[in-house]
């Protein structure tokens, strides 16, 4: 087998170092012969970078590169084109000077490219970068790159919201940079004549960012049916061109193929990115895991939150009944953002959210978590929130306790943990704090132990606050605050929230429990099953 290209992002060095391309070619062939400009939006880590990458190549005419790949039939002429291509993926700093620098030293080098400057010269000549000269050395690049090449110009922004994200919690630096990489990107609609196909890159969709109002001719494609797959693993290629991966998973986890499938499909798979039925995996987690052979949380680890806590710090009233079966009409999708304030569509667009279900009756999308992995990593950030300030060996006996507690079938001993585990949690200060508070920090606790936690499930007549999934049974929880057990527990049984699982074939706990605000705990629960 080849090996996978963990962490690889430019096709030449998967193809020349033998690693195992997944062949997307065909759409890449369908995008480049259909529109001109085009905006996609995708999470971090779901290849985004590979197919600027794929496209560069594509445009360069490596037809070397492509042997064996569906574009090589598809193509009759691989013409060469200049490729400007602009990456902000790398640049980290909120610092403003740091980041106009970070432009300058990119467009610097597309100037030795494209020999408007002597290859001696070093990209970074230690002066200060002047962000209003942005523009002016974009057009100069792009007409250079035309008269070298007696071609029009590709131009490729990767990420092109990059540094607009790292400074998402202050909108006063967000302003300045708003202001330079505007600059950058104005050019553009005037040098339409010299253009041959525009593709950019991002997570967020930016109202006032200049890129989509000069480019008011931007195909944005993100919740394309055409192109839902283009970023991603579907089904077919795991049991094709990753068969024997997932054979070797198999062996090593000591259970079938089918079952190593599913166990993949439960973590890593759940990704809907239009109204078609056609889901992905997160190819970084699927990677990763085909790879060492084993199911672990991957994506959050690489895939930084910084900016989600950053809005979760801004967003006190943030409740866990907003982020499952939400419905929502699809401007709210492809809007652009005017600030990175509203959390639903940033999560979205971040990869923390999907599209669960869309009716078409009413253009209405449903949306949800994706899948066991996003759900547990989401839970850590919301613990971070919540400022839980246990050390790690603890943290790691008491996920232990839970886990082994829901093994046992015994959610009495489960919620003694919980309330153990509650004594120890530094609250707000508010005086009355909410209901959804408790549900939301009941809800990090066991997602993030790695048990399968669901919230506000539908019925035919309610929702059920929680319900945990295990081998054996279904615990479903429905709390009160400052009420009683025997409130909540009525509620299960008044609206017959067990019946939504009585063809599921496992046995069915009812779990009613009350939150005191005066001891700020659990101080009772009723169990029936």
């Amino acid at each position: 087998m080849k090996l996978l290209p963990l962490g690889i992002q430019t096709l030449s060095e998967i193809i020349d170092g033998n690693y195992l391309y997944v062949d997307k070619t065909k759409l890449v062939y369908q995008l480049v012969s259909t529109y001109k400009y085009y905006f996609l939006s995708r999470p971090r880590r779901f290849g985004k970078s590979l197919l600027v990458s794929t496209l560069k190549a594509y445009f360069e005419g490596r037809k070397d590169l492509f042997k064996g790949f569906a574009i090589e039939n598809l193509e009759k002429n691989w013409t060469q084109y200049p490729v400007v291509a602009l990456s902000f993926a790398g640049c980290k700093t909120k610092d403003v000077d740091g980041m106009a620098k970070y432009v300058s030293i990119m467009l610097s080098k597309l100037e030795v490219q494209f020999h408007l400057r002597d290859n001696e010269e070093t990209a970074d000549d230690g002066q200060r970068p002047d962000p209003t000269s942005f523009n002016a050395r974009v057009i100069t690049i792009i007409d250079a790159a035309q008269r070298q090449y007696n071609q029009k110009v590709v131009v490729l922004i990767d990420e092109y919201d990059a540094l607009m994200l790292n400074v998402v919690d202050d909108w006063k630096t967000q302003d300045k940079v708003r202001t330079f990489m505007n600059n950058l990107f104005s050019p553009l609609k005037d040098l339409d004549p010299q253009l041959r196909f525009v593709f950019i890159t991002g997570i967020t969709k930016l109202s006032q960012m200049s890129i989509f109002s000069v480019l008011n001719n931007l195909t944005d494609i993100s919740l394309s049916p055409d192109y839902a797959t283009i970023c991603g693993i579907t089904d077919e290629e795991v049991n094709g061109v990753l068969s024997e991966y997932v054979k070797a998973l198999a062996t090593e986890m000591e259970c079938s193929p089918e079952a190593a499938v599913q166990g993949l499909k439960m973590r890593y798979d759940g990704y809907h990115f239009s109204r078609s039925k056609a889901g992905v995996f997160n190819p970084y987690s699927l990677f990763r895991a085909l790879s060492d052979k084993c199911f672990e949380n991957y994506w959050m680890e690489t895939a930084t939150p910084s900016a989600l806590i950053a809005l979760l710090r801004q967003n006190d009233n943030l409740q866990i009944t907003e982020l499952e079966n939400v419905s929502l009409s699809s401007n709210y999708f492809i809007a652009p953002i005017e600030r990175v304030d509203d959390l639903i569509p940033f999560l979205y667009q971040a990869g923390y959210l999907t599209i669960n279900s869309y009716d078409r009756d009413y253009n209405q999308y449903t949306i949800g978590f994706p899948n066991r992995e996003v759900r547990s990593g989401f839970s850590e950030t919301l613990m971070k929130k919540y400022a839980v300030t246990r050390n790690g060996i603890e943290n790691s006996l008491f996920r232990r306790a839970v886990v082994d507690a829901v093994k046992q079938d015994n959610p009495e001993l489960l919620l003694q943990h919980l309330k153990d585990f509650l004594m120890k949690i530094p609250y707000p200060n508010a005086a009355e704090t909410p209901e959804w508070y408790y549900q939301n920090l009941l809800y990090a606790i066991l997602a993030t132990s790695g048990l399968n936690v669901m919230s506000e499930i539908r019925t035919s007549v309610g929702r059920i606050d929680f319900v945990i999934d295990s081998p054996k049974s279904f615990f479903l929880f429905e709390f009160k605050l400052n009420k009683s057990a025997e409130e909540a527990f009525n509620q299960i049984d008044d609206k017959f929230y067990e019946k939504r699982f009585s063809f599921e074939g496992k046995h069915v706990w009812k779990i009613g429990a009350n939150f005191s605000s005066a001891v700020r705990n659990l101080d009772g629960w009723k169990i029936d099953g």
